[in-house]
């Protein structure tokens, strides 16, 4: 049976992705600001470096889920419109 999706169908799928994302990175972000709030000066310096890496870490992996996301979306409406993609 053929697949039935439509662009509609592929939009949806790709708007609660990106709030997936979105929300994701909120975490992150809070995440980030916890470990670096209220800590005194000492405990700051340590952690900030630590709390950094790791949100730059996340951020990046963010970027990389929305590109795969964004081809993905690409791809599929492609596939519904009926054109081949090149490679």
């Amino acid at each position: 049976m053929p697949d039935r999706r439509t662009i509609s169908d592929v939009d949806e799928w790709f708007a609660v992705r990106m709030a997936d994302v979105a929300a994701r990175e909120r975490t992150c972000w809070e995440e980030y600001l916890v470990t670096i709030r209220g800590a005194n000066t000492a405990a700051y310096e340590q952690a900030e470096q630590l709390a950094w890496r790791r949100l730059r870490r996340s951020t990046a992996q963010l970027a990389h889920d929305r590109r795969r996301d964004a081809f993905e979306r690409d791809r599929a409406v492609a596939e519904i419109r009926g054109l081949r993609l090149a490679g």
